[in-house]
């Protein structure tokens, strides 16, 4: 018996270097450097200059803004900052106040003020009046709040404080937040990819990037995408809240851009119509979540328009439920048969094929039952003194010449490697800094179709070629640097050119066009063992142990086997007593 372990983390130890004592500073540097090269025309005059200010403070100033500014703020405490490196730190607190790096809050928000606060520092302040100094932090504060008015809030901290607690505030955070956003493309990005880089942990593609390539084409297109992140916030607040109010504020907001946005100055003014396809992507999938909110909030009919206005999966299955609830069979028949038309993912393929059949049943329409599965099975006794996947791989190991334990590694590894310059091709908004592992548009129906004629020549090259020499050639190349679909840890060498010399062509090939399909879907799902022999050939086998049953997305992957004559089984595990 043969098995592979299961991909772990995509990272490609190397030897670690030792990072500069400034290595932020520098890596903010190359942040705004990149911005201003990628999006300088489309900045506007407070972007531009805070550039301007920023590199005319000396060098410890602009590492405290750097330092703070990659910190939960919004108020730092003067006593609690400790960086050696910077050596004189009220020289640079000095230099960061004197050029409109960071400001002194005199007045601070008392919410914001007592978060800063440890809770011997609450019991030292304010024990008096808490009788019962055992608590948590979040407990103390509410007993706080009930037994003090702000104004006694806030004296007990003026008449406690010593000369180095006072509070200070970044600046231009916004900008900063921005300039994350063009750089990134995304809001949850932050300064420590630079790291992960810079110490060799992870070895990324040298893709291009170009400016004409940049994700934003257009002012208006990230003013709407600020927009959107925005009316995001509002809606988690609201969701939190169970604020139906707000939550239906929110969702007109996102089908009625034209009429305005909330009376809310966290969401901004949504005026305008998508920009892009950044914005409208950003826009789908916030419906999606708003949508399914109101859903839970019992408000249906909000919900189902909601969805008719979103371009991006669950919509339509979700609206085609929420007609169906509501009596509405001859509309929710139309959307499955939309679905069945031109399907957007694998899970509405499957939702439309379960529901259609009892859709037109109920409107008095000639109507198939869908087939059960019948899926090739073994049932197995093992002993319990392994994990049940390997378990049966030992198993197997008496009839195969070759067992391995691969899960998604395998299959994703091979498409990783078969379509490695497609995935890193130059498309438009596709890369967007130095640190991705994929396109952005990489688990998308997008992907496809913005490479079609390069796919599809690849898929040809494929299906004429060595697909041995060429993917074990793309190993060679590539080991080592990310790539979404190829765990390098668990991938080995041996095991890609044994399953590529036994498992024929056309199999791969209609694998890899499914991936192409649906690739956030397809990319799991994918069964646990493979077995090779020179002679009896392969077989994919999904292993479920006591209890377990197969999942909605393994059940695709085994129906697909079936379709394509593809040798897979399930085998069911008990413990041998």
């Amino acid at each position: 018996m043969d098995t592979a372990s299961v991909p772990g983390p995509e990272a490609a130890a190397s030897e670690t270097s030792a990072l500069s004592p400034h290595y932020y500073l520098d890596n903010f540097q190359r942040l705004c450097d990149t911005v201003e090269g990628q999006y300088g025309d489309l900045l506007r005059s407070a972007e531009s200059d805070f550039l301007q200010q920023f590199a005319a403070a000396p060098r410890t100033a602009r590492c405290l803004f750097v330092r703070l500014v990659s910190r939960r703020g919004p108020l730092f405490r003067r006593g609690q900052l400790n960086y050696p490196e910077l050596g004189n730190l009220d020289a640079a607190l000095t230099a960061a106040l004197d050029h409109g790096l960071l400001y002194r809050e005199e007045q601070p928000p008392l919410e914001g003020l007592l978060a800063l606060l440890r809770k011997p520092e609450l019991l030292a302040i304010y024990g008096e009046w808490l009788p019962n100094t055992g608590l948590r932090k979040p407990d103390l504060l509410a007993a706080l709040n009930a037994a003090l008015t702000e104004e006694e809030l806030l004296a007990g901290w003026h008449n406690w404080r010593g000369p180095q607690d006072w509070l200070l505030g970044v600046e231009h955070v916004e900008v900063v937040a921005l300039f994350r956003l063009l750089f990134f493309g995304n809001s949850w990005q932050d300064l420590s990819e630079f790291v992960v880089s810079d110490l060799g942990i992870i070895r990324y593609h040298p893709y291009r990037l170009d400016r004409e390539d940049r994700l934003f084409t257009s002012r208006e297109e990230i003013d709407e995408v600020l927009e959107l992140e925005a009316l995001k916030t509002v809606f988690k607040q609201a969701a939190a809240e169970e604020d139906l109010g707000t939550v239906l504020a929110v969702a007109h907001s996102l089908n009625n851009p034209a009429a305005g946005a909330l009376h809310n100055p966290a969401a901004g003014a949504l005026h305008r119509p998508a920009a892009g396809a950044q914005s409208q992507l950003l826009r789908d999938r916030l419906r999606n979540r708003v949508a399914r909110q109101l859903e839970r909030m019992q408000a249906p009919r909000e919900a189902e328009l909601l969805y008719a206005h979103c371009r991006q999966p669950p919509a339509r299955e979700r609206r085609a439920r929420l007609l169906t609830a509501q009596g509405e069979y001859a509309a929710a028949l139309a959307v499955c048969e939309s679905i069945e038309e031109s399907p957007w993912s694998e899970n509405e393929v499957d939702f439309a094929a379960r529901q259609l059949p009892s859709l037109k049943r109920k409107l008095g329409q000639a109507a198939s039952p869908r087939p059960r599965d019948r899926f090739e099975e073994d049932k197995l006794s093992l002993p319990h003194s392994l994990p049940v996947e390997l378990a049966a791989a030992r198993h197997y190991a008496e009839q195969w010449d070759s067992v391995y334990y691969v899960e998604n590694l395998l299959i994703n590894a091979s498409f990783g490697l078969a379509f490695w310059e497609q995935i890193f091709s130059p498309v438009p908004g596709a890369f967007v800094h130095p640190f991705q592992s994929a396109p952005l548009d990489m688990y998308s129906r997008a992907f496809h179709a913005a490479r079609r004629e390069s796919v599809d020549r690849r898929l040809a090259q494929l299906a004429s070629g060595d697909l041995a020499v060429e993917l074990l050639q793309a190993f060679d190349t590539h080991q080592g640097v990310s790539n979404a679909w190829v765990g390098w840890r668990g991938l080995r060498r041996e095991l890609l050119e044994h399953a590529l010399t036994i498992i024929p062509r056309e199999h791969w090939l209609a694998i890899w066009r499914r991936l192409l399909f649906d690739p956030e879907a397809n990319r799991n799902g994918c069964p646990d063992l493979l077995a090779l022999d020179e002679q009896a050939g392969y077989c994919l086998i999904e292993v479920k142990g006591p209890g377990d049953a197969l999942q909605l997305h393994q059940r695709r992957w085994l129906r697909f086997f079936q379709a394509q004559g593809i040798p897979a089984r399930v085998a069911w595990v008990e413990w041998q007593a």
